[in-house]
């Protein structure tokens, strides 16, 4: 029988199948996570081990199933990746993709509040993730710190989404493990309906979820964490969360207004969808002023593009390693400096050095010169230089005078010189006015 991987000190390293355990990472309510190698491939993996307790329970067990088959539904540069999901003499297990660094809990717990840009860049590629979830019909359920992984990459910052242990299908006859009028999830970032019962969570709970995760890094606490579990709950319900500016001065007003929308307590009041979410973080400038509505939305695609990179380095070389994380290839994160370049392109293109948006002065020209031609148009009918019943074209030297007296003709196209009556033909101003005619 393999070994039991919580043991210490072993003489012989412990195995589960290929792959050959290094060190403990941590422990939660459904098993333990591991460093560990695979054997055949000579890679680090994080292995995921359920507990033998969990194992016996049917419904834990599908649970563990279930993360693994939407886990294996996503591929992103922001969601942690799976390589594999088996057994192996009894013990269940998930192979998933490792890194080092830390989660964003641990890394608000070090650095305390944080600087509203950089928060703003983590949440940007939280959104991200939960948008390319989104799209593939998942809920993830608990959102909250200690499920998003801080780490480096290239020299930028790299957040990404795990533990997908609660997620599940947004479908209506997707099958439902936790019954309806149950509640799941993590008390201080659950949405209120979600509070009131789990299974009828969609995106905008998980909106909700990441409202709260944004406002721990700006405030260093989430918004309702006083009181025991009921006093919280309803405070989710109910009450509004204190205000940000009096707990950080160096959040603006419109990443206050930001994540108002994010915790509003009717989801038909928040943000519909992540893109929604990224436009709008995006579109807040450095000194967290609104830009343009027409600023950069290169790369966006529905949630599809990397952010930015950060300046501030997560201190992962003496940091516990705590949780599994994919490695971003370096064409990914050449295509991230791509997106980045064109977006500060595209502000350069709309918002000339004024501040007026290049299309607004084009408008304003046209309409200019519009009115100009008009005018210019009504100047020529007054003096009588245009007439609306033909061409301008005065009688021609040595043309033949109209003989007929009894007949006018207005025939359409004759010179308006010519459309008179009697012998002599007279030319354009002979007493002639445009549009009126004499009869012999």
């Amino acid at each position: 029988m393999t070994p039991d991987p919580h043991t210490k000190n072993s003489r012989r390293p412990v195995r589960i199948g290929k792959y050959e355990v290094v060190e403990h990472i941590a422990t939660g309510g459904m098993g333990a996570v591991y460093r560990a190698r695979d054997t055949q491939l000579d890679r680090d993996v994080a292995l995921k081990v359920l507990s033998n307790e969990m194992a016996a329970s049917p419904g834990a067990l599908e649970r563990f199933r279930r993360e693994a088959r939407n886990a294996a539904k996503l591929r992103h540069e922001n969601i942690v990746s799976i390589y594999e999901c088996g057994e192996e003499k009894g013990t269940w297990y998930l192979a998933l993709e490792f890194v080092e660094g830390i989660d964003l809990y641990d890394y608000i717990q070090r650095k305390g509040m944080l600087d509203p840009e950089e928060a703003r860049r983590i949440t940007i590629q939280a959104a991200l993730a939960l948008q390319h979830a989104h799209q593939q019909g998942i809920v993830h359920r608990d959102i909250k710190p200690s499920n998003f992984l801080v780490t480096r990459h290239g020299g930028k910052l790299l957040v990404k989404m795990t533990d997908l242990g609660l997620s599940r299908q947004s479908k209506r006859d997707a099958t439902r493990v936790t019954r309806d009028g149950t509640t799941v999830g993590t008390v201080d970032y659950m949405a209120p309906e979600q509070a009131r019962d789990s299974s009828r969570a969609d995106i905008r709970s998980d909106i909700y979820s990441l409202g709260c995760t944004l406002y721990h890094m700006l405030a260093g606490r989430p918004p309702f964490n006083e009181g025991g579990l009921t006093e919280r709950l309803f405070a989710h319900l109910q009450d509004e969360p204190p205000d940000l500016r009096q707990l950080n001065p160096r959040v603006s007003e419109s990443l206050v207004a930001v994540v108002r929308r994010m915790l509003a307590k009717q989801p038909a009041d928040r943000y519909q969808t992540p893109a929604e979410l990224v436009k709008d973080l995006i579109d807040l400038d450095l000194a967290g002023r609104p830009a343009s509505s027409r600023d950069l939305l290169a790369g966006l695609a529905f949630g599809e593009a990397a952010p930015e990179d950060d300046e501030v380095e997560p201190e992962e070389r003496d940091s516990p390693r705590l949780s599994p994380s994919a490695r971003p290839s370096a064409d990914s994160a050449a295509e991230e400096e791509n997106v980045a370049a064109t977006a500060q392109d595209r502000r350069g293109e709309n918002l000339p050095a004024h501040g007026v948006p290049r299309w607004v002065v084009a408008a304003a020209v046209g309409a200019v010169a519009l009115l100009v031609i008009l005018a210019g148009l009504f100047v020529l009918r007054r003096t009588g230089l245009l007439s609306l019943h033909g061409p301008l074209i005065p009688h021609a030297r040595g043309a033949k005078p109209y003989n007929n007296p009894k007949r006018l003709d207005v025939t359409p196209g004759t010179p308006h010189a010519l459309r008179t009556a009697g012998n002599a033909p007279r030319r354009f101003g002979d007493g002639v006015r445009p549009g009126r005619y004499g009869a012999a």
